[in-house]
């Protein structure tokens, strides 16, 4: 009997890479979006369905889990993939942008971690991957409000290691690097910042083409989704060696790589 996954933000990028990855590996796919219609287009399958949930609609992500049980019963995995980006100066963005970008990133991945778990919880079983990124565990330039959203999503998906264990869920973490992605961050721009925020952003976008392969990402997140252990972190293309040099280092002396790297000099 195939196991059920059900992945958020899969139209495009890594998640739409998982979602090919999971199906070619013969699982049942509850494949969503905010616009289903556009989820996976030319691939027919009997295991897979298509459904709504956008993150900043509570009552969605309920519609699809009702929907994928009775397509498929049992939910086995849930893969918290969907998100957006958000970068610049913290001071150049407003207070209602960060809401709405925290509301998607944090609330809404929480959101779905309620509804995972109630669908779980009963049977005694089930796991929850939140793909977070490097952003989630080092502090990058100018995407502070990025960061503070993945941040948050690693401490409250190591919180919730030992809230379910006791009802035989899992949970785990995906902390990709770069990814070769449609993927953007909307950006605020500040005067007093320029030229540095502007050059960081340059280095971003010049990083993102020659970044990996999302399906290097989905490779990891499948690996995940079949490892029966409670490992918690699984990082992804050149994340890990980052965080392996960023644990090597004293603090004052990443911070002085992480700067010169990003262009802002040798500062500490």
């Amino acid at each position: 009997m195939p196991k059920t996954v059900l992945l958020t933000g899969t139209s495009s990028g890594i998640g739409e890479a998982a979602a090919k990855t999971f199906i070619a590996n013969g699982w049942n796919v509850v494949a969503t979006a905010r616009d289903p219609s556009i989820v996976l287009r030319g691939i027919e399958s009997p295991r897979l369905l298509s459904a709504r949930l956008d993150l900043t609609d509570i009552s969605s992500s309920t519609a699809a889990f009702e929907a994928s049980a009775s397509r498929f019963g049992t939910i086995d995995v849930v893969i918290n993939n969907a998100g957006i980006g958000l970068g610049g100066p913290l001071e150049g963005v407003s207070l209602e942008r960060l809401r709405e970008h925290l509301e998607v990133n944090v609330i809404g991945v929480a959101a779905v971690c309620q509804a995972a778990t109630a669908h779980m919880r009963s049977r005694g079983r089930g796991l929850i991957v939140n793909v977070t990124s490097l952003a989630g565990r080092v502090g990058i330039p100018f995407l502070a409000p990025y960061c503070a959203g993945k941040f948050a999503i690693e401490g409250l998906t190591e919180a919730l290691h030992y809230e379910l264990r006791p009802f035989g869920i899992r949970v785990k973490l995906i902390e990709p690097g770069g990814a070769r992605t449609r993927f953007v961050h909307p950006w605020a721009d500040h005067p007093a910042y320029e030229p540095a925020a502007d050059n960081v952003r340059s280095m971003m976008v010049r990083g993102a083409e020659k970044a990996a392969s999302p399906d290097r990402v989905a490779a990891v997140i499948l690996a995940a989704a079949k490892d029966p252990s409670d490992r918690l972190r699984y990082v992804a293309t050149d994340a890990v060696l980052a965080l392996r040099v960023r644990q090597l280092l004293p603090e004052r002396l990443w911070r002085k790589v992480l700067s010169k790297g990003f262009g802002l000099g040798a500062q500490g």
